[in-house]
């Protein structure tokens, strides 16, 4: 995240947020809407995929927040969990999070994992 001063910039949603290597060695990217999707599903929904996914189809943007949805569901089951969100970056981003998942769309580009 970018800052200047006391000022905090809002990451782009398509920008990475964390990568790391998967069980293949494969290289495995977390978006920021990837964190804000696991930080609105595992503080408001109990990390319940399909509870999130019902609600998704209520907000705007449904199509791609469930196609996200999907993917970190699969990335989950696939790997046996996802990444911990450590406390700070969870509470950095809660509002963001909510306030995203509720009211915003996603300008996904081609390239980023989010559109995959």
């Amino acid at each position: 995240m970018h800052s200047t001063g006391d000022t905090l910039h809002t990451p782009h949603g398509t920008s990475i947020y964390q990568e790391f290597t998967g069980p293949s060695g494969e290289t495995i990217t977390l978006t920021y809407y990837d964190l804000w999707m696991m930080i609105v599903c595992r503080m408001s929904m109990d990390g319940d995929w399909q509870r999130i996914r019902a609600i998704a189809n209520m907000v705007p943007d449904s199509a791609r927040k469930v196609a996200l949805i999907d993917r970190l569901w699969h990335l989950e089951r696939s790997l046996g969990g996802l990444p911990p969100i450590p406390p700070e970056v969870c509470q950095l981003h809660l509002r963001r999070a909510h306030n995203w998942f509720n009211r915003r769309t996603m300008n996904v580009s081609p390239e980023s994992p989010a559109a995959n």
